[in-house]
């Protein structure tokens, strides 16, 4: 515990992982690493397709800890989220069982600010209600801002952690979306704000109906099972052997066979959207103005803008015309 007793000038723990690690940007020859840790830690991370994981990696997005021997951890984010300049997000981290508890992945989110563009001063994630990373987010310095339904069949609650990145900004101020239609879920869901005071394990769901379903705890109608033709015996059959002739071929012009149709997307009603969104408003004006939402992290992962990061505004110059 040694390396943990120094302190920042906010009197947070300087963040100094207990092994010695390197942090580089992945390439493609990380991918087996990370395919195998998503497959290990699915239940926590969700699921990345191969080619997203390429994306990711060909943007710059990946960030991978390596002690020289082998991978420790990896973490996956953007700088720009919802198409805002100063929101970053942060999909995935994931760092190796043994090597938990270590400090690898505050290590990783504190390169994550570090890396970031000049003008983004917020970062975000979301964590499902139901696991421990939510603690590791806690102690980060992260502020739970937000909720929203999860998966009508998993019936998570997803946590929506904020945190302002920059040493000793107190003044930018936390947003959140009203809505979101993206990601694995791929269906609409409202996101509503966590009362100051509440704790974000205390938050439950809000069924809401929609157009296309019922409210998630409405009672599912069961159909009655057929009755099964009875079998009648005979003499055997080439089907009955499990042999039978290969289907005949297409004739010539036929098209394609016609795909299944996809599910139609849930959509909420637009008053409620509207509300949301109004409540979204009202609550971050009363948050922001009265500084309602205060970190209460253990570690400093800050980002200290120095000449060294980035220029200010002040130095910078402009070529002779």
């Amino acid at each position: 515990m040694n390396e943990l007793a120094t302190t920042s000038s906010s009197g947070l723990l300087t963040v100094s992982p207990r092994r010695a690690v390197s942090v580089r940007v992945a390439t493609m020859a990380d991918l087996p690493f990370l395919d195998a840790m998503q497959k290990q830690h699915g239940r926590a991370l969700g699921y990345f397709p191969t080619k997203q994981f390429e994306g990711y990696i060909e943007m710059n997005a990946v960030l991978v800890a390596h002690d020289g021997a082998e991978h420790v951890g990896y973490i996956i984010s953007r700088d720009r989220y919802l198409k805002r300049d100063e929101l970053g997000v942060v999909y995935q981290v994931c760092v190796k069982g043994g090597d938990q508890r270590k400090l690898v992945g505050a290590t990783l989110v504190r390169e994550v600010f570090n890396r970031s563009a000049y003008g983004c001063k917020l970062y975000c994630c979301w964590c499902a209600q139901d696991l421990p990373a939510n603690y590791f987010w806690e102690s980060m310095g992260f502020v739970p801002v937000a909720f929203r339904a999860g998966s009508t069949g998993k019936r998570r609650v997803h946590i929506f952690w904020q945190r302002r990145i920059n040493d000793g900004d107190t003044v930018t101020p936390y947003w959140y979306p009203s809505m979101t239609n993206q990601g694995a879920i791929r269906e609409d869901r409202l996101v509503f704000p966590i009362p100051p005071g509440t704790h974000w394990s205390e938050v439950q769901a809000v069924a809401l109906p929609t157009r296309d379903k019922p409210a998630l705890d409405a009672p599912r109608e069961r159909k009655p099972r057929a009755a099964k033709p009875a079998v009648v015996k005979g003499p055997p059959t080439m089907e009955s052997c499990g042999l039978r002739f290969a289907d005949p071929a297409p004739p010539a012009g036929a098209g394609k066979p016609k795909q299944r149709a996809e599910r139609p997307k849930v959509k909420i009603d637009p008053q409620l959207v509207a509300k949301a969104r109004e409540l979204r408003d009202r609550y971050l004006e009363q948050v922001n103005e009265r500084l309602l939402l205060a970190p209460g992290g253990k570690y400093d992962i800050s980002r200290a803008l120095g000449s060294g990061a980035a220029a200010t505004p002040s130095t910078l110059s402009l070529p002779a015309a």
